[in-house]
């Protein structure tokens, strides 16, 4: 009949007291880490207490249920409690790849090969599934931290991405440019946003600050007004601006707001004929209209050039110009023989008598308040009239002076001086000439004493209150 082998059993968690040397024992309640179910016992040679020694059971096959590569969402499977735990069995049934990048990345120089695999693994509060990494602490950091100097590496033409979709991305552009590439959205520094849009056509934007090409300007919504501060931590006023090369300023005032101004050009021209105006929006070949940054001043019949671009070997008149929604053209005669790139400068040369002033006005005070205020002229004076008969194109000093579009109305003003010449031919050669005005209002030189008279037909003197007269009459009084 058939033997049936029988080892100690119980169906407790305890090791068993009693047990002989090379003898078996099992116990049969589902196991814990903290007990003693679920364990195979063999016993020693201790005499006279043998010690029972744990080889196996249910508790530790219990472990090794899972299939290979088996760790997501699995937990012990097997198990009486999910609380023991399992052991991972790798998977080596994958497809051959190369650890790290293979020999040409970071990872060892290793051929194709199938590396051992698990679907999920967790080490503390880090989670690697996939080709993710998570942290499964509330709110806690995912660090890199190196030892001595050894650094964070990442490997050549490899993107740095931000956002799920990539948004943004940093590269080391080996194999193209051999420069770090900064692609996608715009970047905040600080708080202070800076953003690459369109670059060659946009630029660099640096928080309402934008550089393209040679320009900076204030970005769209950006406001107005343009601020270079040399000396940030000194006062307002301290520090300087040097500009190398020529400076134009383009647009309706100039106000400098210095104590003291030095110029070394010894003559100082206003009322230039010729002005530069940037073109804003590129122009197509075979067209007439210009968009420029400004239209103040250019009149019918002005020349325009400073492109080869432009008909009549690069010089031509502007016909018409127009002012709308803010966008000022001009309209050239003739078309465009090929493209004009926005940011070029071309010159303007005025064809036309604008009949404006040339001069120089000066601000004052008269006495306390603001009521006070005046505004002084001298200069050319480009009309005739004005309560005077003297030319146009006189030399005029208005000490109260009225500016309406630059043509400058009011009562002239005095001349304080120590002497006055003429030039050759406008005044007695042979000295002692007698200064007068004629009848409107011009001085007039008579000739000097040296020239022979055959007839008076005047004789200057005074009358009684000393305001001299021409007379034909002598008194007979004493002389």
């Amino acid at each position: 009949m058939a033997s049936i082998i029988r080892v100690k059993r119980s169906t407790g968690t305890s090791a068993p007291s009693t047990i002989n040397y090379g003898e078996l024992a099992v116990t049969i309640a589902n196991g814990t880490q903290g007990s003693l179910g679920g364990r195979l016992f063999v016993g020693d040679n201790t005499n006279p207490d043998p010690n029972p020694i744990i080889i196996g059971g249910k508790y530790f096959t219990d472990m090794i249920g899972n299939g290979p590569g088996e760790v997501k969402g699995k937990g012990n499977i097997h198990g009486a409690s999910a609380a023991n735990g399992f052991i991972p069995i790798l998977n080596s049934d994958v497809a051959a790849r190369h650890p790290g990048g293979g020999s040409s990345g970071f990872g060892p120089a290793y051929a194709s090969q199938a590396l051992p695999t698990v679907d999920s693994w967790t080490v503390d509060e880090l989670t690697f599934d996939g080709s993710t990494i998570y942290s499964n602490d509330s709110n806690g950091h995912i660090k890199f931290v190196t030892n001595g100097t050894g650094q964070v590496i990442i490997n050549d033409d490899t993107k740095l991405s931000f956002g799920q979709n990539s948004d943004s991305s940093i590269e080391y552009d080996e194999d193209g440019t051999d420069k770090v590439q900064v692609t996608g959205k715009g970047w905040v520094f600080n708080d202070v946003p800076v953003e690459i849009i369109n670059p060659g056509a946009d630029g660099l934007i640096i928080d309402n600050i934008g550089i393209s090409s040679n320009v900076i300007r204030s970005r769209s919504g950006g406001g107005n007004t343009l601020f270079i501060d040399p000396y940030p931590d000194g006062l307002d006023s301290d520090g300087m601006v040097i500009i190398k090369g020529s400076l134009q300023v383009d647009g309706t005032t100039t106000t400098v707001n210095s104590t003291n101004t030095s110029l070394n050009d010894p003559i100082m021209n206003i009322g230039d004929v010729t002005s530069k105006r940037t073109v804003l929006a590129i122009v197509g070949s075979g067209t007439s209209a210009i968009q420029l940054d400004s239209i103040v001043g250019i009149n019918t019949g002005d020349t325009i050039s400073g492109s080869s671009s432009l008909p009549g070997a690069g010089t031509t008149t502007i016909h018409s110009f127009v002012e709308s929604a803010g966008i000022t053209t001009v309209f050239i005669d003739g078309q465009t023989t090929s493209g004009i790139g926005a940011t070029t400068q071309l010159t303007i040369t005025h064809g036309f008598d604008t009949n404006t002033d040339r001069g120089i006005t000066f601000n004052y005070n008269t006495s306390t308040g603001v009521g006070n205020n005046k505004t002084g002229f001298f200069g050319f004076n480009d009309s005739v009239g004005e309560n005077s008969n003297a030319p146009e194109r006189s030399f005029t000093y208005v000490p109260d002076a009225t500016n309406t579009g630059n043509v400058i109305s009011g009562t002239k003003g005095f001349l304080d001086i120590k002497g006055l010449y003429f030039q050759n031919f406008d005044y007695a050669t042979s000295g002692n000439g007698i200064l007068y005005f004629d009848t409107q209002g011009k001085s007039v030189v008579s000739a000097g004493t040296t020239a022979g008279i055959t007839t008076s037909n005047a004789i200057l003197t005074t009358d009684a209150s000393g305001i001299p007269k021409w007379t034909t009459t002598i008194d007979g009084g004493q002389f």
